[in-house]
């Protein structure tokens, strides 16, 4: 019984090849009223950094947290990741503007854009 868990696991995608490459905060989309100023600056001083199935995030004032994630879904508008540090219950999607520019679901209705550098 060994053997299908095995071979399900191994079907999982490593990594994504159009999340790869450095990716750096320009907009926050949702937030509003005093709220947007603060979501603006936070948001354009966010960076990744997407190689094979490794991701950096570095988040303002904060040290660069790595970790591996892996693919769960991918579409042509979107590919959707869980990580290792956030466990499988903690989805991450990216949705693709296009081949230059995604946004990062961070809540319902918010999202981060950002440009591939």
């Amino acid at each position: 019984m060994l053997a299908p868990v095995v071979l399900v696991a191994a079907c999982g995608h490593p990594g994504s090849a159009r999340l790869e490459g450095h990716w750096k905060g320009v907009r926050v989309d949702g937030p509003t009223g005093d709220a947007l100023a603060r979501a603006t600056d936070f948001a354009t001083q966010t960076e990744l950094d997407m190689r094979g199935d490794r991701i950096t995030v570095t988040f303002p004032n904060q040290d660069p947290q790595t970790g591996r994630y892996r693919v769960l879904d991918e579409t042509k508008q979107a590919v959707v990741i869980v990580t290792d540090k956030d466990g499988p219950n903690d989805k991450q999607t990216f949705s693709f503007v296009d081949e230059k520019t995604i946004k990062w679901l961070v809540l319902e209705g918010k999202s981060i854009t950002f440009a591939k550098q």
